[in-house]
């Protein structure tokens, strides 16, 4: 229906955006090199800085030896496994072969007592004896290895316990810093966040507003950015506490501005038309009007069948006024007419009331909110 702002304004407002978000990231850069360049509190511990060094180095240098020692020992276990594996396999093949020589003479009625067969049976019992030796030898690597597995474990416990009470050392140490470091940063913008809402509820309407807006988007990142991240963690209850706390702000806000809303309301409906129409911004009431929303109430506003709506149905507002001079229906709020260009003041028709008294909507005040 209309244009709410002319094409030059509107080039300006982008305008405006541009320069507020231009300056917000300027703004941006600007806090994030300071919080990058100043020096922090103090230096991020490290868990080397919270170990015993002296005892374990100490438990080190008697694990060396027993490590070569366990290296040694597996070599010399695939070793003697492998030669054992060989003796095996010859005793069970030399005896294989005698059990069947054996047979081949007692099938020929040959003597058992033969030197032949005495000298076999003898080297089967070499090895045998073999054997067992390698056996033997497999025994002692398998007892040394868990011997000295067994030593190990015992070092790689204290080691361990030592490792582990410096860990804990350094988690304390750790969480100290990081409150520190998150304290570091809520100095710096928390100060920013505060400065920030107090501009933008006291000036940011002012000729002043692109600023103010950056401003603004600069403080939000910041505290989303750089302070939120770092917040200590607890278990999560400073998180989520926080989060509550927020949340309660903000509901308890919410609602404190709708009271205020639906009071302002309320006390513009009690005002005469003229002081309602001029506590009216022209573009809102034209993009209202656009809309077909009442610019006082902001209400939707409903055709009627039979006849034009000149006033709103919620609120009483004037919305469209006849042109005293040429007799036009238009939009109230034109500060001239469309068709003659008589201006509004010069009008003499009054917009207080509509022509016909009988016709006049009834004006109820809206419920206020419980």
């Amino acid at each position: 229906m209309y244009q709410q702002l002319r094409a030059p304004e509107r080039l300006f407002r982008i305008g405006q955006w541009c320069v507020a978000v231009l300056f917000a990231y300027f703004l941006t850069q600007v806090g994030a090199s300071l919080i990058a360049d100043v020096p922090s509190v103090s230096r991020a511990p490290a868990v080397e800085d919270f170990q015993d060094k002296a005892a374990l180095s100490n438990l080190e240098q008697q694990r060396a030896p027993l490590l070569q020692r366990e290296q040694s020992l597996q070599e010399s276990a695939r070793t003697q496994s492998d030669q054992l594996q060989k003796a095996r396999d010859q005793y069970q093949h030399e005896k294989e072969s005698f059990d069947n020589w054996k047979e081949a003479r007692r099938s020929t009625g040959q003597s058992e007592q033969n030197p032949e067969v005495v000298l076999r049976a003898r080297n089967l019992d070499q090895l045998l004896k073999q054997q067992k030796t390698v056996e033997a030898a497999v025994a002692s690597v398998e007892d040394a290895h868990r011997k000295n597995a067994e030593q190990l474990e015992a070092l790689n416990q204290q080691i361990n316990t030592l490792n582990q009470a410096g860990y804990d050392r350094f988690l304390e140490a750790n969480r100290i810093y990081s409150l520190k470091a998150f304290g570091f940063r809520l100095a710096l913008v928390g100060p920013v966040l505060a400065l920030a809402i107090w501009l933008f509820r006291r000036y940011r309407k002012s000729d002043q507003w692109p600023f103010i807006w950056g401003f603004g988007f600069f403080a939000l990142f910041a505290f989303f950015f750089e302070l939120v991240p770092y917040l200590p963690s607890f278990g999560g209850y400073i998180r989520y506490g926080v989060g509550a706390v927020l949340t309660f702000w903000g509901g308890r806000a919410l609602i404190a501005a709708l009271k205020a809303y639906l009071e302002r309301k309320q006390q513009e409906q009690a005002a005469p038309q003229e002081a309602r129409k001029h506590e009216i911004r022209y573009e809102k009431a034209l993009e209202s009007m656009a809309k077909s929303h009442c610019p006082g109430c902001e209400r939707k506003v409903v055709q009627t069948e039979g006849g034009n709506v000149n006033f709103c149905m919620h609120c009483g507002l004037k919305l469209f006024r006849q042109c005293g001079h040429c007799g036009l229906r238009h939009n109230a709020f034109f500060p001239f007419c469309p068709s003659c260009g008589t201006a509004a003041k010069e009008d003499t028709q009054t917009d207080t009331q509509p022509a016909d008294a009988s016709l006049s909507p009834t004006v109820s005040t809206p419920p206020a909110a419980g």
